[in-house]
Protein backbone atom coordinates (compact mmCIF):
# COMPACT_ATOMS: atom_id res chain seq x y z
CA UNK A 1 0.00 0.00 0.00
CA UNK A 2 2.74 2.74 1.00
CA UNK A 3 4.64 1.80 -2.61
CA UNK A 4 1.39 2.38 -4.39
CA UNK A 5 0.91 6.15 -2.53
CA UNK A 6 4.22 6.63 -2.58
CA UNK A 7 4.13 5.97 -6.86
CA UNK A 8 0.86 7.55 -7.00
CA UNK A 9 2.51 10.98 -5.39
CA UNK A 10 5.50 10.36 -7.88
CA UNK A 11 2.72 10.22 -11.29
CA UNK A 12 0.83 13.33 -10.10
CA UNK A 13 4.31 15.39 -9.84
CA UNK A 14 4.73 14.62 -13.20
CA UNK A 15 1.83 15.12 -14.51
CA UNK A 16 1.59 18.86 -12.64
CA UNK A 17 5.06 20.03 -13.62
CA UNK A 18 5.43 22.98 -15.40
CA UNK A 19 7.53 24.13 -17.71
CA UNK A 20 10.22 27.52 -17.39
CA UNK A 21 8.36 29.25 -20.38
CA UNK A 22 4.77 28.62 -19.51
CA UNK A 23 2.41 28.72 -16.62
CA UNK A 24 -0.16 25.96 -18.41
CA UNK A 25 0.12 22.39 -16.73
CA UNK A 26 1.42 19.98 -19.10
CA UNK A 27 4.24 17.56 -19.55
CA UNK A 28 5.71 19.13 -22.16
CA UNK A 29 5.22 22.92 -23.50
CA UNK A 30 4.38 21.17 -27.40
CA UNK A 31 1.09 19.54 -26.21
CA UNK A 32 1.49 18.14 -30.00
CA UNK A 33 4.73 16.50 -29.79
CA UNK A 34 4.09 14.38 -26.89
CA UNK A 35 0.17 14.14 -27.40
CA UNK A 36 -0.08 15.37 -23.77
CA UNK A 37 -2.54 18.11 -22.90
CA UNK A 38 -2.35 21.52 -21.25
CA UNK A 39 -4.28 21.99 -18.49
CA UNK A 40 -6.11 25.36 -17.44
CA UNK A 41 -4.08 26.66 -14.55
CA UNK A 42 -7.42 28.06 -13.45
CA UNK A 43 -9.84 25.55 -14.03
CA UNK A 44 -8.41 22.46 -14.39
CA UNK A 45 -9.97 21.76 -17.76
CA UNK A 46 -8.07 20.07 -20.90
CA UNK A 47 -7.40 23.52 -23.45
CA UNK A 48 -8.91 22.83 -26.45
CA UNK A 49 -6.49 23.99 -29.29
CA UNK A 50 -4.35 26.81 -28.75
CA UNK A 51 -6.70 28.19 -25.82
CA UNK A 52 -6.58 31.85 -24.81
CA UNK A 53 -2.96 33.70 -24.04
CA UNK A 54 -1.68 36.10 -22.30
CA UNK A 55 1.56 37.20 -21.15
CA UNK A 56 2.28 38.27 -17.70
CA UNK A 57 5.71 39.38 -16.86
CA UNK A 58 7.32 37.60 -19.80
CA UNK A 59 5.77 34.35 -18.75
CA UNK A 60 3.02 33.03 -21.22
CA UNK A 61 0.26 31.94 -19.52
CA UNK A 62 -2.73 29.39 -21.27
CA UNK A 63 -6.24 28.99 -20.27
CA UNK A 64 -9.27 27.52 -21.31
CA UNK A 65 -11.15 30.59 -21.93
CA UNK A 66 -11.45 34.31 -21.30
CA UNK A 67 -13.04 33.69 -18.32
CA UNK A 68 -10.00 32.14 -16.80
CA UNK A 69 -7.92 34.65 -18.02
CA UNK A 70 -10.14 37.31 -16.30
CA UNK A 71 -10.03 35.46 -12.82
CA UNK A 72 -6.34 35.34 -13.32
CA UNK A 73 -5.65 38.88 -13.80
CA UNK A 74 -7.24 39.60 -10.66
CA UNK A 75 -5.36 37.82 -8.72
CA UNK A 76 -2.64 35.72 -9.95
CA UNK A 77 -0.88 34.83 -6.85
CA UNK A 78 -3.60 32.38 -6.41
CA UNK A 79 -2.93 30.53 -8.54
CA UNK A 80 0.88 30.97 -9.56
CA UNK A 81 2.07 30.50 -5.89
CA UNK A 82 4.89 32.37 -4.27
CA UNK A 83 7.19 31.09 -6.79
CA UNK A 84 5.42 32.51 -9.96
CA UNK A 85 5.37 36.02 -8.53
CA UNK A 86 7.78 38.61 -9.79
CA UNK A 87 8.66 42.24 -8.73
CA UNK A 88 8.35 43.86 -12.10
CA UNK A 89 10.60 47.17 -10.86
CA UNK A 90 13.97 45.51 -9.78
CA UNK A 91 13.03 42.30 -11.75
CA UNK A 92 13.62 39.84 -9.02
CA UNK A 93 11.76 36.83 -8.32
CA UNK A 94 10.84 38.00 -4.79
CA UNK A 95 7.50 39.33 -4.66
CA UNK A 96 5.24 39.43 -2.02
CA UNK A 97 1.42 38.93 -2.06
CA UNK A 98 0.73 41.37 0.50
CA UNK A 99 2.59 43.90 -1.78
CA UNK A 100 0.40 44.37 -4.77
CA UNK A 101 -0.81 47.34 -7.22
CA UNK A 102 -3.81 46.93 -9.87
CA UNK A 103 -2.90 48.60 -13.63
CA UNK A 104 -5.64 47.70 -16.16
CA UNK A 105 -7.43 44.93 -14.17
CA UNK A 106 -4.17 43.10 -13.91
CA UNK A 107 -2.13 42.51 -10.22
CA UNK A 108 1.26 43.16 -10.08
CA UNK A 109 3.42 42.22 -6.77
CA UNK A 110 6.29 43.77 -5.64
CA UNK A 111 9.20 42.78 -3.09
CA UNK A 112 9.31 45.70 -1.01
CA UNK A 113 7.47 49.38 -0.16
CA UNK A 114 9.91 51.39 -2.19
CA UNK A 115 9.42 49.10 -5.80
CA UNK A 116 5.52 49.70 -5.03
CA UNK A 117 5.93 53.23 -4.87
CA UNK A 118 7.90 53.32 -8.13
CA UNK A 119 5.60 51.21 -9.90
CA UNK A 120 2.64 53.14 -8.89
CA UNK A 121 4.25 56.34 -9.42
CA UNK A 122 5.53 55.65 -12.81
CA UNK A 123 3.46 52.06 -14.05
CA UNK A 124 4.03 52.56 -17.82
CA UNK A 125 7.63 52.45 -17.71
CA UNK A 126 8.28 49.25 -15.66
CA UNK A 127 5.69 47.35 -17.46
CA UNK A 128 7.33 48.71 -21.25
CA UNK A 129 10.21 46.74 -19.69
CA UNK A 130 8.00 43.39 -20.33
CA UNK A 131 6.45 44.17 -23.41
CA UNK A 132 9.47 43.90 -25.74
Amino acid sequence: MRKFILLSIFICAILISTDTNSFSKSGSSDSTVSGTKEVCIVSGETIDGDGVKYVYLNKEVIFCCEGCEKSFKKNPAKYLGSEGLWCPVCDDGDAKTDLSEVVDGTKYYFCGDSCKKKFTEDSETYLSNYKK
